[in-house]
């Protein structure tokens, strides 16, 4: 391993370390009077040189803190429901824990949270009942997140359903959920749920034109010929081998008129491209919210 390595692995270790000092008093983690552990120090000493107006640690900690405030920004911005649901508190200890237990492994913020519910369903700050919906609710917001860069195969025309294996859009998500957590779109905190018993839902999760992301609960039926659409398969096979029990035509009719209005479907081996509709604006911002300022008040 060459020295440069080596000072980078340094580097990181000390960056992954707990928020500490009065950086995290400009967070919304609960408050901490606990410092640095000896192990930051050290890689201070050893890899960072002093300035006229800031020790090796307090240069140290501004890189440390821009880690942590861009990481823990991040996160909160992409389970925005999750954040309603578990309320401030609970939420930010859920983020810290997970942060801490699985750090940033990806080049793209966009992957940061892939595990975290996870880690949500194991949670010791939570009972049985919060895991499972807050673990539901992190995988719908996870999959908003996954569909937005996943490819594009062409849209089936006419001829393509007759003689081209026909497969499920690479950016539908198709979800099994042990709560109704579709409902907590709708709902202001998690009160309503009390009360309500566990419950088998399928959801699908996809891009629409615009870019963004739209979720929807599925049939049971509909999801069974929806799985056998995701590794792509000739229409007439799928509709001559229906699986068990059997749906109606209307049924088949209906949901096959809804896939092809959401583009859920695509011809197999036949890229396409994603046809944004430009007249659907963004909002919100992402924002890095680091201030340099002491370690010390």
């Amino acid at each position: 391993m060459s020295r440069l390595e080596q000072l980078q692995r340094e580097f990181f270790k000390a960056l992954l370390l707990p928020l500490r000092g009065s950086s995290r008093k400009s967070t919304e983690l609960t408050p901490s009077d606990e410092g640095h552990a000896p192990e930051f120090f050290r890689i201070a000493d050893e890899i960072i040189k002093p300035g006229p107006e800031l020790s090796a640690a307090e240069r140290l900690e501004l890189y440390h803190r821009q880690y942590w405030f861009r990481i823990l920004d991040s996160l909160a911005e992409d389970f925005p429901v999750l954040r309603r649901m578990a309320g401030d508190e609970r939420f930010w200890e859920l983020i810290e824990a997970y942060l801490l237990e699985r750090p940033s492994q990806s080049f793209t913020l966009r992957h940061l949270g892939e595990a975290f519910a996870d880690h949500i369903e194991a949670a010791p700050c939570l009972d049985d009942s919060r895991r499972r919906w807050f673990g539901g609710i992190a995988r719908i917001e996870y999959a908003f997140m996954k569909c937005f860069e996943c490819a594009q195969s062409a849209l089936p025309e006419a001829v393509d359903l007759g003689d081209s294996e026909i497969e499920l859009q690479e950016h539908v998500q198709l979800l099994r959920l042990s709560y109704p957590v579709d409902l907590c779109w709708g709902w202001q905190d998690f009160t309503p749920a009390e009360g309500i018993e566990p419950e088998i839902i399928h959801i699908a999760v996809w891009r629409e034109p615009s870019g963004r992301s739209r979720q929807e609960r599925l049939e049971a039926g509909e999801v069974r010929l929806l799985s056998r659409l995701r590794d792509g398969i000739r229409l007439d096979v799928l509709f001559d081998e229906l699986p068990e029990p059997t749906p109606s035509e209307d049924d088949i009719t209906r949901w096959f008129a809804k896939w092809q209005g959401y583009r859920w479907l695509g011809v197999c081996g036949k890229e396409g491209a994603q046809e944004l509709d430009r007249g659907i604006g963004w909002e919100g911002m992402d924002r890095m919210s680091s201030q340099a300022v002491s370690m010390t008040d």
